[in-house]
């Protein structure tokens, strides 16, 4: 009988204290390094039951390692350091999304903060495409993705500084690099047609003026409103993306929440 090849949660991961509330920002890296690295050298032919039998031994490795006996939705609140790997297969391609917990989690008012991180792997050869320390979303009818959202607290996805496209289809290669030029505290990414999406961004700031003295907000406080519309087109015969941008400013009562 052919022996399977050994799992690559078998690399020995170190133990962190329970007690840590805060590891490093550094995007997810060490145990799931590790694993991806270990991957690459053992998986050489895409084969989705293995892979998915490696990532459940690696996630429980992780959760054990930090205390925590069981995996499944009931988690208990998760400490700072664990990293859990979910599997996407996106057709020709297999997405490994990667979450590490910078900040612990709690049953209280929640504090916790999330890290993300993308690794693309063609099916064909096992070939890792292209590495990204956000979340990425499908551009509809073609192999691109909009790389954006970082970070994840009981408020949402942050967006981080900017976006990118990039084409699984061409090696990973990225087509649009952008970074915003305001404190982007919210995002929506919305399907448009193919090859086509609608980034919506929106920040807000103090609102200086008389307006702030007359109005009163139920929750948080009067504020000035930036939203801006990205509408980015991809061409993939061309290989080429185009984003037009559209922005607007009002006073609104505040939107951004706090946590419970």
């Amino acid at each position: 009988m052919e022996s399977k090849p050994e799992s690559p949660s078998s690399v020995t991961v170190a133990a962190s204290s329970v007690a840590s509330t805060t590891v490093s920002s550094q995007p997810v890296a060490n145990a799931a390094d590790n694993f991806i690295t270990s991957l690459q050298a053992k998986m050489k032919s895409y084969d989705e039951a293995v892979l998915r039998k490696w990532i459940d031994e690696f996630n429980a490795q992780q959760l054990k390692s930090h205390g925590v006996t069981a995996a499944g939705e009931d988690l208990p609140p998760l400490h700072a350091g664990v990293v859990q790997i979910e599997f996407e297969d996106l057709g020709e391609h297999v997405l490994l999304q990667l979450r590490e917990v910078l900040t612990a989690h709690s049953d209280d008012i929640d504090g916790g903060l999330d890290q993300f991180r993308s690794v693309f792997f063609n099916k064909s050869d096992m070939k890792l495409l292209t590495d990204i320390a956000t979340k990425s979303q499908a551009i509809p009818g073609t192999g691109m993705r909009i790389a954006i959202g970082s970070q994840q607290s009981c408020m949402g996805d942050s967006p981080g500084e900017g976006y990118a496209i990039f084409d699984l289809k061409q090696n990973g290669k990225t087509y649009l690099n952008e970074k915003f030029q305001d404190q982007v505290q919210s995002f929506e990414v919305k399907p448009v047609k193919t090859g086509t999406i609608q980034l919506l961004t929106r920040s807000e700031t103090d609102l200086k003026g008389k307006e702030k003295d007359i109005q009163q907000c139920e929750i948080g406080s009067w504020v000035d409103v930036l939203e801006t519309t990205y509408t980015i087109s991809c061409d993939t015969r061309l290989g080429k993306c185009t984003s037009q941008k559209k922005q607007k400013t009002y006073p609104a009562c505040s939107a951004v929440g706090a946590c419970d």
